[in-house]
């Protein structure tokens, strides 16, 4: 749940007061304080209307195209799946690792194939996949690299965030995440000639507009260049991700917190797994933990009693219809952990009594039945 007060309503009424309530000079103004957030100064940001359109912009500018293949975990959200076919590359579904629920590099190399173009890892839960192994990968077979860091704006690799180096990035802004913009994405890449191709593809494949937008004009005159879509993020969206940004630092901080408080209370009742004690490195989206030995159902009824909400991130893609006749190898360690991922309330600035009311409520559940 995002956390919204009087600064994005006053900043929402400034946007509306500008009278210009499609892409303009916010959104310049957003992608610039991305960039900065991140601490690079060599990263270009783009601003798109979903993170949906982020990744799939990301891998059109990765050159990924029809008879491509994309490797991705099928422990995702299925955007990531969605947003490969959408280019007209087929997805190739790869394990994780139990450690950080991240893509398994090792069986990523297995799947890579003559027709591999790419390689999509998730950074779950803003946890840091194996970013080293990644790489390696790519370097050894000549792959591009798109993150899904939607789930990790503000984590960490080696003290840089996550976007500020690497390949091409992505951020969601959607209404759950760590900062909102009510909804939107970005892609963040290095190379100018890619930042040009993607802006063109965000509007329509028109060349001369963005430029003119960012000064609250119009081109009338122009040229369309490339393939295009309509993914440009409005001035509004932008009014509140930069209101958001400015308590960025705080929101990931207090999450933090609450996550470590979850993680000291769970990590020695039997029954559960934690994914994580240390949570200085990751910006966390949400608290997601293992319930073991077929038990996680009644866990949800048991929380459901006592008017907490739990939810499951993620469902695995191979079991879905759609995707059922994907290639993928070995999904040992995906489908278990599928069946055992539960995810528990987590906001910025939680307050005390609610964190005390979701500890109480899960352990009790072992307790009773221990």
């Amino acid at each position: 749940m995002p956390h919204v007060g009087l600064d994005t309503a006053q900043r929402v009424v400034g946007a509306l007061d500008m009278r210009w309530l499609g892409m303009g000079p916010l959104v310049k103004e957003f992608e610039d304080r991305i960039a900065g957030f991140l601490g690079s100064a060599d990263r270009k940001v783009v601003c798109t209307n979903t993170g949906t359109a982020a990744l799939h912009l990301a891998l059109l500018a990765a050159g990924v195209g029809p008879g491509d293949e994309v490797i991705t975990p099928s422990f995702n959200f299925v955007a990531d799946h969605q947003a490969i076919r959408m280019t007209g590359a087929s997805v190739v579904l790869c394990d994780i690792r139990e450690e950080d629920l991240g893509i398994d590099v090792a069986k990523a190399s297995s799947l890579v194939g003559g027709r591999t173009k790419a390689v999509l890892p998730l950074h779950f839960a803003g946890i840091p996949c194996d970013h080293d192994g990644v790489y390696r990968l790519a370097r050894a077979h000549g792959l591009r690299v798109v993150e899904d860091a939607c789930h990790g704006f503000g984590s960490r690799v080696g003290g840089r965030r996550i976007g500020s180096f690497g390949d091409i990035a992505c951020f969601s802004f959607d209404p759950v995440k760590v900062v909102t913009a009510v909804d939107g994405g970005c892609v963040v890449v290095s190379k100018e000639e890619e930042l040009e191709r993607l802006r063109h593809m965000r509007l329509l494949g028109i060349d001369r507009d963005t430029l003119a937008r960012y000064r609250n004009t119009r081109a009338w005159e122009y040229d369309v260049v490339d393939q295009g879509f309509r993914y440009h993020m409005t001035d509004v969206a932008a009014s509140v991700g930069l209101s958001q940004l400015d308590q960025a630092d705080a929101f990931i901080a207090s999450r933090q917190e609450v996550c470590r408080r979850y993680s000291s209370a769970f990590k020695g009742v039997q029954g559960l797994r934690v994914l994580r004690e240390d949570f200085s490195d990751v910006s966390p989206y949400i608290y997601a933990l293992r319930v073991l030995d077929g038990r996680r159902g009644e866990l949800v009824e048991h929380l459901r009693a006592r008017n907490i909400e739990s939810g499951v991130h993620f469902m695995a893609a191979h079991a879905f219809t759609a995707f059922r006749e994907a290639r993928r190898g070995d999904m040992s360690v995906t489908d278990r952990v599928a069946s055992e991922i539960l995810t528990l309330p987590l906001h910025s600035h939680m307050r005390e009594d609610f964190v005390e009311r979701v500890i109480e409520g899960v352990t009790s559940f072992f307790a009773r039945s221990g």
